[in-house]
């Protein structure tokens, strides 16, 4: 059952969350709202929780999610049978918690047999009295872990979409969130939406232009042009910016 929840007023300078794209803090905000209990347990589906927080805005929820993860703040949990749940770092410490609520969530009735999913950023310690394997097992190095491949390099279409974009933060997000766009549009018309958004927002403040993994997954490059826009775009495309 959904909950009204609070907001501490450090929450908004939080060196973490302010690391975060503005869709992504109201995200994980709004899943205080609709956690199982007041253990900060969370069902894990993505979908759902987009349905409940952000129902109108085209925005990738497992993007979103993913982020708030690698932020620290929510980590992913199963009970040992293939049920997992996500759990908001110490919400009790954040929360004010009503002893009055009993709880029936699933995740408090079995929170002896609990434990962390493995994820990228979550990764297990190795097991100190397992046997070093070989050297020359493909893939693996000395400690037994197996060598991360090197990521592909970002295409062009990227790096030329990343070196017009007026504002440089989250690269990585960025690049993930223009290869998704990829599959909704092609690259000429991002650089032309984009190109009205850079006429828009001369000359304001960092603070007021979208971090680009928003603007892309908002698919921001439809925007209709403001009618100053349009002025200054029209002579550009014609050769009368000199007339």
């Amino acid at each position: 059952m959904a909950r009204i929840r609070t907001i501490k007023p450090e929450f908004w300078t939080d060196g973490n969350i302010v690391k975060l794209s503005p869709l992504a803090r109201l995200f994980f905000i709004g899943m205080w709202n609709f956690t199982l209990c007041d253990h900060g347990h969370v069902a894990d589906d993505a979908f759902r929780l987009k349905l409940q927080i952000l129902p109108a805005d085209d925005v990738d929820p497992q993007d979103l999610l993913l982020e708030v993860m690698n932020a620290g703040r929510v980590q992913r949990i199963s009970d040992g049978t293939g049920r997992s749940f996500l759990h908001v770092k110490r919400f009790e410490d954040h929360q004010k918690i009503d002893p009055r609520w009993k709880t029936r969530c699933p995740a408090c009735a079995q929170l002896g047999s609990l434990a962390p999913v493995e994820t990228p950023v979550s990764l297990p310690e190795p097991q100190r009295d397992s046997p070093t394997l070989p050297l020359g097992r493909d893939g693996m190095g000395r400690d037994g872990k197996k060598t991360p491949s090197a990521p592909a390099p970002p295409s062009q279409d990227f790096l030329d979409f990343w070196a017009a974009y007026p504002r440089k933060i989250g690269k990585d997000l960025a690049r993930k969130a223009f290869e998704k766009a990829l599959k909704r549009t092609d690259a000429r018309t991002i650089m032309d939406g984009l190109e009205t958004l850079r006429i828009e927002v001369a000359g304001k403040d960092q603070q007021f232009i979208p971090h680009p993994s928003s603007w892309l997954s908002a698919g921001r490059w439809q925007d209709e042009a403001p009618q100053g826009a349009l002025l200054a775009i029209v002579p550009q495309q014609h050769g009368w910016a000199n007339v």
